[in-house]
């Protein structure tokens, strides 16, 4: 039986043994594993014996690699025999090996701390509106009127907001270019914020075949540090210039981008879409704020292993992304002149808000005593699936379990039960009452996303 010697500050000691034959099967495979590596007079290739390698190089020269065979499952068996939760890799440390005598491990290793929660069933929140109204379905529609209008050329007059200009331009610091400073037939819709600030609005007022330049400030808190507060010079020339030509919102317009016959169908389609939308929202907007009022409420601190786990979950997505571009995240680093440690503080303030939410979210599953059973694992997978919109679902719950662990579905579903329950347990206030009950004093942006990462897993 393991002997826990203390749980302190999170960080649990303890010791276990392995025999000493377990020790030396393992320096044997070691042995078995690299003699091919030695090289020794008298000997054929790959046959020194163990015993003149070990008096040439010391008997530590299997050593390492055998401690890295024996120790993962007698640690993991006494981290379960403890009822531990470790957040990070244990520091170990071990007694000096002799024959025939039982290695002794000494072990810490930094646990998932237990937060003190505030009282949950005094949680205030605001109320979210999802009803839909005849302005949002119109809105939709303009929108949608906007994604299918023509592009006409225009010959006659000057570039305007809302315009489309295809230019070619090239960049310049201080008289010199500057590497992505330039392109050529680039669309650009003006109004849309898309350059520096005061880009644009020099664009406007052109025709095509005009060729100018614009001068411009980078501000000063621009990603690429070497261009911060900097101006800059963009030699411009227009090629063309569209405007859109939007189609009539009628019966016609429905059926050219929908399924419907009719714009009353349509209508009706969109405001039934609009609400699942809405609730949507609401439902995850009122979670968060729930999530958000137990973090104030209670004693709880974010440990920097799981803040950085969390970080290397966000630059792993970053990667991924930068991967679809056609970037990978050295170049990134290269063109933004940023070094990997500003990039992962980009991430730190988000990390940390997580890990408190996850923590509390934990503690509240736990206290409250939510089970999960075999039938709500299962069809979590199989909304996973559907979601993916998967066909095979035998092929893809394979995969999915091959990737998420059974335990972390679990721990998932737990975690939204947890949720859904402060927000039954919550008082939902208006706009107005809510902010004089609570005051202005503390953030909004509510950004968890409690149900992790299963999806993003698999």
């Amino acid at each position: 039986m393991t002997e826990l010697k203390s749980h302190e500050n999170n960080i649990a000691k303890f010791e276990f043994d392995v025999t000493y034959d377990d020790f030396e099967k393992a320096v044997n495979t070691v042995y078995n594993r690299n003699k091919k590596r030695y090289r020794l007079d008298g000997f054929r290739a790959g046959h020194v014996p163990r015993r003149v390698l070990e008096k040439m190089y010391g008997p530590e020269i299997f050593y390492d690699e055998a401690i890295q065979i024996v120790f993962p499952e007698p640690y993991e068996k006494a981290v379960e025999e403890l009822g531990l939760e470790p957040i990070d890799q244990p520091n170990v440390d071990l007694d000096d090996i002799e024959k025939g005598k039982d290695i002794r491990f000494i072990v810490d290793v930094e646990t998932k701390p237990h937060p003190v929660l505030g009282n949950y069933d005094e949680l205030i929140i605001e109320e979210v509106e999802s009803e839909v109204t005849d302005a949002d379905v119109e809105n939709e529609l303009k929108r949608q009127q906007e994604e299918n209008a023509r592009l006409i050329p225009v010959e006659d007059r000057e570039a305007k907001e809302g315009d489309t200009v295809n230019i070619d331009f090239d960049g310049f610091l201080d008289g010199e270019r500057f590497e992505g400073g330039k392109a050529e037939d680039y669309d650009l819709v003006l109004g849309s914020n898309t350059f520096i600030e005061g880009f644009e609005e020099q664009v406007a007022g052109h025709k095509v075949g005009d060729k100018f330049d614009v001068n411009v400030t980078f501000p000063e808190d621009y990603q690429a540090k070497e261009f911060q507060g900097k101006d800059a010079k963009f030699e411009v020339e227009i090629n063309s210039i569209t405007e859109k030509e939007l189609p009539e919102i009628d019966d016609e317009f429905a059926m050219d981008i929908s399924e419907f016959e009719t714009l009353e169908e349509l209508k009706a389609d969109l405001k039934e879409k609009l609400k699942e939308d809405k609730e949507n929202y609401r439902t995850n907007m009122m979670q968060n704020q729930a999530i958000d009022a137990l973090v104030r409420a209670s004693e709880v601190s974010a440990p920097e292993s799981m803040v950085n786990s969390e970080i290397d979950v966000e630059m792993k997505n970053l990667d991924q992304r930068l991967q679809q571009m056609g970037i990978g995240l050295a170049q990134y680093i290269e063109m933004t002149q940023m070094d990997i440690n500003e990039i992962r503080n980009q991430y730190r303030q988000q990390a940390e808000a997580r890990v408190k939410a996850n923590l509390v979210i934990d503690e509240v599953a736990a206290k409250e005593g939510f089970e999960v059973s075999d039938e709500e694992i299962e069809a979590e997978i199989n909304e996973s699936a559907k979601m993916y919109g998967v066909d095979d679902i035998d092929q893809f719950k394979e995969i999915f379990r091959k990737n998420v662990t059974d335990d972390t579905v679990k721990e998932n579903i737990k975690r939204r039960k947890a949720v859904e329950f402060l927000v039954e347990k919550a008082k939902a206030l208006p706009h107005e009452e809510y902010h004089k009950a609570v005051g202005d004093d503390h953030n909004h942006d509510h950004s968890h996303d409690e149900d992790s990462k299963e999806s993003e897993e698999a």
